[in-house]
């Protein structure tokens, strides 16, 4: 099937179906999970950076 077979509503259709398939099959624990890695991955990244930003400035500094 091609896209110029579809119309607007066709492809409406498609998608929001697809889309309700897939949150179907999403547990909310599996969603609360999600969540709470994105923001610890979140954190530990500005954490990581923010230390790196810190012992480089310190150490360029000693050397001048």
């Amino acid at each position: 099937m091609s896209d110029a077979s579809l119309n607007s509503s066709g492809k409406a259709g498609f998608l929001g179906g697809s889309f309700i398939s897939v949150l179907n099959g999403i547990s909310f624990e599996g969603m609360v999970e999600t969540i709470f890695y994105t923001v610890l991955g979140t954190v530990v990244s500005f954490v990581v950076s923010w230390l790196l930003k810190y012992f480089i400035k310190n150490h360029s500094e000693k050397k001048s």
